[in-house]
């Protein structure tokens, strides 16, 4: 008997994880992943599958078809995607069943006991998803009726509390897992506002236009023209990779100062400059020399650093 479980490194799935494993049952780990995480490394984990879904989900959140949440998050579609690659696994791998670590009514969009077989059916994966942590509050699952588990073995949690599920964890020696918040870029205002700038004004998205939204400052100096200034020597030297002969690095020299990444008409280059500058130690100069390097040419201007009520109608 086999089961794909779907691993997030979170709490949850770490238990799932322990209790498949105790059924004796062969565990084939997936994780899926995508450019709105925040996850740097996953706690180690044997046998681990990892999917990248990058791509198809940059359409999920730009077209979701059951909406979204507070902010950027198509929860239910985001769901969808991953269960579908859940069972793409599962039917390569000739697995029995698929096992998540959803606990009933413990996120109020994709948790629902109606919603959760919204997204098992759009999945198509309808009688074959196991939730160990909820099952005995659910109906039964096509592995339960072929005696392949035994339901007396799942748990009944619901809500959002999670005290059981920090207990459980203690008794089994579970140590490593990620916070079961702030896992998702779509969820945070901030991000969530550049996001929809960017769609707003960019009919193509690629991969790099999601990594450069993580880094600096955004301001929309126009429809098809945009500047991002560095907040960190971190973000400035990330910044410094993005780079291209479609953008412009823009620096103020001999001082502390933000790398700028510009995108866009040239003619808002000198405003560019002035919001860079702002950033700059010589913020409170009267002129400030700014850099700008075109196709490996650097070239200069002089400009007045931009006051912060101006910043206010540039700024993402």
């Amino acid at each position: 008997m086999k089961a794909v479980v779907l691993y997030s490194g979170g709490l949850d799935s770490c238990l799932v994880l322990s209790i498949v494993r105790g059924w004796r049952v062969e565990v084939l780990p997936l994780h899926i992943s995508h450019k709105f995480l925040v996850i740097k490394s996953l706690p180690e984990v044997s046998n681990l599958k990892i999917t990248d879904i990058s791509e198809e989900f940059i359409e999920v959140v730009r077209n979701p078809r059951f909406g979204y949440g507070k902010n950027l998050n198509p929860c239910i579609d985001c769901r969808i995607l991953m269960l579908k690659k859940a069972k793409e696994y599962m039917n390569e791998m000739k697995a029995d069943f698929v096992v998540t670590g959803e606990v009933l009514e413990q996120r109020p969009m994709s948790q629902r006991f109606e919603t959760l077989f919204l997204i098992e059916q759009e999945s198509g994966l309808e009688g074959l998803i196991v939730r160990p942590l909820s099952g005995g509050l659910l109906p039964p699952t096509i592995p339960e009726n072929k005696g392949l588990i035994n339901r007396e073995k799942l748990l009944k949690l619901k809500g959002r509390r999670r005290n059981f599920e920090f207990a459980l964890a203690k008794k089994m020696n579970i140590t490593q897992y990620f916070s079961p918040s702030g896992g998702c870029l779509l969820t945070d205002p901030g991000f969530s506002k550049r996001l929809a700038d960017l769609m707003r004004y960019q009919e193509k998205i690629n991969i790099g236009d999601i990594e450069l939204l993580k880094l600096g400052r955004h301001f929309r100096l126009a429809p098809d023209t945009k500047v991002i200034v560095g907040r960190n020597n971190d973000e400035n030297e990330k910044l410094e990779a993005f780079v291209s002969p479609e953008r412009i690095f823009i620096s103020v020299p001999d001082t502390g100062s933000p790398n700028a990444i510009f995108i866009g008409d040239k003619k808002y280059l000198n405003i560019a400059a002035e919001v860079t500058a702002r950033y700059s130690d010589k913020r409170n100069e009267k002129s400030v020399e700014v850099w700008y390097q075109e196709k490996k040419k650097v070239h200069k201007l002089s400009v007045k650093p931009m006051t912060d009520d101006e910043l206010i109608k540039w700024r993402i």
